[in-house]
């Protein structure tokens, strides 16, 4: 076991220590500001102060840690050892730098809590993010830095820290907001589909489309057996969310009421875990989300404590409380819908720290770093190479690789073919052997 020395124990100290020992690396750890424990403690041992006691592993902290509610910090990026770093420190710290005070700057989205540009529908903006403005969004550099700090542990103590004999988990997410690409919409909504269609002169999909208005054809979207029977022989497990709301105002939303869209809800959460797409207002409102939520448990006769949220989160300290009030337990919203990258600059999953009341919450947020519509914005080849290389430069053993994709991604339109061809061959290379 290792010990932690420091003089002030403070609901920031422990929650960041506790995440990055026990869950990033797995080591048991306990935090002490007893001078005579720590002295007497014969074990590995470290220091977080302003000043070494005698020996040990020191570590100098800064004040983020020791601070209550939200200051405005001057961040200040430096690159050493081709990484970049902030909160700098001197003198005899074992790292140039305060790494959980960084750490819980970004796992805490702390800037976010910062007076800054909203986008068209309030969210943070990435252009916002300190990641972006530095270059190292799409670098989970929490974990890189967490791989250096296990280094020089490992040096100092003699390896107490073991390599976890794991491999770096996919999780793939399907997020249904629409399950169809033509039917059951509104008259309206079909009539601008095909007005669309007659204005770029694409009359296949016109012709696709009264077709399966017609019943003569299927929809284009409905490809969900055939994924789930996909992801049967894939070793890692697939994820659903659905969008489920009697909201008239959501956009696009198909009716609760609408039997074939309660049947397919039900035969996918038959085969595969499923957990709700929570609405654009049910972030806004949490009668909506209860109610949201509840429907969604009546239909399938399961109770979900999964969440992802759609359009991505429109204010964490708003919607984030109003999980952790309806017992949402994991959440898979941590990343930006329009960007590649890591939001909280991790790929551990972890949990919601409450800046505002200053408490761990039992809200666990599982990072997303890459999203479908964001990338889209590549080719199809070129898309699923960013994607290999995002993983293989994933440090941890314990890392997870969260990719959220639509129906549309396996659609067989003219247009959607690459993209279904060149998805089928990406996840195939995670078929089990036989």
């Amino acid at each position: 076991m290792l010990l932690v020395y420091t003089p002030k124990i403070t609901s920031r100290i422990r929650y960041i220590f506790k995440h990055i020992f026990f869950r990033m690396l797995e080591l048991d750890m306990r935090v002490t500001n007893s001078v005579e424990d720590f002295v007497v403690h014969n074990g590995p041992k470290l220091s977080y102060s302003k000043k070494p006691l005698g020996n040990e592993l020191f570590f100098y902290s800064s004040e983020l840690l020791l601070d209550q509610g939200i200051q405005d910090i001057s961040i200040d990026v430096l690159n050493i050892k081709n990484y970049p770093i902030f909160f700098r420190v001197t003198g005899k710290s074992a790292m140039q730098f305060d790494i959980f005070a960084a750490s819980f700057y970004l796992i805490s989205r702390y800037e976010e809590y910062l007076p800054h540009l909203k986008d068209s529908k309030g969210r943070f903006q990435y252009k916002e993010s300190v990641a972006y403005k530095n270059n190292f969004l799409e670098k989970p550099i929490v974990d890189i830095w967490v791989y250096e700090l296990r280094l020089i542990i490992n040096n100092k103590f003699d390896d107490i820290i073991k390599t976890p004999i794991l491999n770096k988990k996919l999780l793939p997410i399907l997020e249904v907001s629409d399950p169809y690409m033509f039917r059951h919409k509104s008259f309206l909504l079909s009539f601008f589909q095909a007005l669309n269609s007659i204005w770029n002169l694409n009359f296949k999909n016109l012709i696709n489309q009264i077709y399966v208005l017609l019943r003569i054809e299927k929809d284009p979207y409905l490809e969900y057996d055939f994924l789930m029977d996909k992801f049967k022989n894939i070793k890692y497990d697939l994820l659903s969310f659905f969008r489920y709301t009697q909201n008239s105002f959501d956009s696009g939303a198909i009716s609760i009421f609408n039997s074939s869209h309660n049947q397919l809800i039900k035969n996918v959460s038959d085969k595969i875990p499923l957990g709700l797409l929570v609405s654009f207002f049910a972030q806004k409102n949490i009668k909506i989300l209860k109610n949201e939520m509840n429907s969604l448990t009546k239909l399938t006769h399961r109770s979900s404590h999964k969440v992802r949220l759609n359009f991505g989160i429109l204010s964490l300290s708003e919607t984030y409380p109003m999980l952790v009030q309806n017992e949402v337990l994991e959440d898979y919203s941590m990343g930006y819908m329009n960007s590649l990258g890591y939001r909280a600059s991790t790929s551990i999953p972890f949990y919601y720290y409450d800046l505002m009341n200053e408490v761990q919450s039992p809200l666990k947020i599982y990072p997303v770093a890459v999203t479908e519509v964001a990338l889209r914005k590549q080719s199809s080849q070129k898309a699923f190479d960013v994607i290999r290389k995002y993983y293989t430069k994933l440090p941890l053993e314990n890392s997870i690789f969260g990719f959220a994709f639509t129906p549309r991604i396996l659609s067989r339109s003219d247009e959607n073919l690459s993209w279904r061809s060149s998805f089928l061959e990406y996840i195939s290379e995670y078929e089990i052997s036989k």
